[in-house]
């Protein structure tokens, strides 16, 4: 029912999906989704919630861990990209939330939004504390981080559907995880390099 839930909201936005397609998709009947949750906009919350929960959990105790800021960097991006393979739905998700104001997430949701937003703040900080990163704005910084994987993941959505499968589009060929998480960590350590470290590398 849940994974069914967030495929059709991810493929058709919350008003294009109603509760009947949901208890169709999940072969359960509708009562049986209103006994879990009050309304639509519950089971949706619900959803985006799941996701940003784990995300702000994971990423808090990666902020908090004893690891070198630059490795907490790289293994932000690998949990980011990872995510995008175990909630597939939530890129879409969100995507389509923050394009429109997100007007169905409500305070007791953002909360874990902004708990992901606020471990990597303190990753930046670390990292400048050391001397490792350069001064940047962290909101600029996480749309620079966050936002190639979520496209990407976007990308990959599109690539994944059958009638595209033999068409010979530069976009849509099959890129590993792999190289997804080694482009994005080089090019967020690139973005937050300091000038030092920029001009040893040249």
């Amino acid at each position: 029912m849940f994974h069914a839930a967030a495929t059709h909201f991810s493929s058709r936005g919350f008003d294009g999906v109603s509760m009947d397609d949901i208890a169709r998709a999940a072969g359960v009947n509708k009562a049986m989704i209103y006994y879990h949750f009050a309304d639509k906009l519950a089971l949706y919350r619900a959803i985006v919630g799941d996701g940003l929960i784990k995300m702000s959990e994971t990423v808090g105790a990666i902020a908090s861990g004893p690891a070198t800021p630059d490795a907490k960097l790289d293994e932000f991006i690998e949990v980011f990209v990872r995510m995008t393979e175990t909630r597939p739905w939530m890129p879409a998700m969100m995507l389509r939330e923050v394009a429109e104001g997100m007007p169905r997430l409500d305070p007791a949701t953002m909360v874990h939004m902004r708990g992901i937003i606020q471990s990597f703040a303190a990753i930046l900080e670390q990292g400048r504390q050391l001397g490792v990163f350069r001064q940047v704005h962290p909101i600029l910084a996480y749309q620079s981080v966050v936002g190639p994987i979520v496209i990407n993941a976007a990308r990959e959505r599109v690539a994944a559907q059958p009638e595209r499968k033999n068409q010979d589009f530069p976009m849509l060929v099959a890129i590993s995880r792999e190289d997804v998480i080694a482009h994005n960590r080089q090019t967020a350590r690139r973005m937050l390099a300091t000038e030092r470290a920029e001009s040893t590398d040249k």
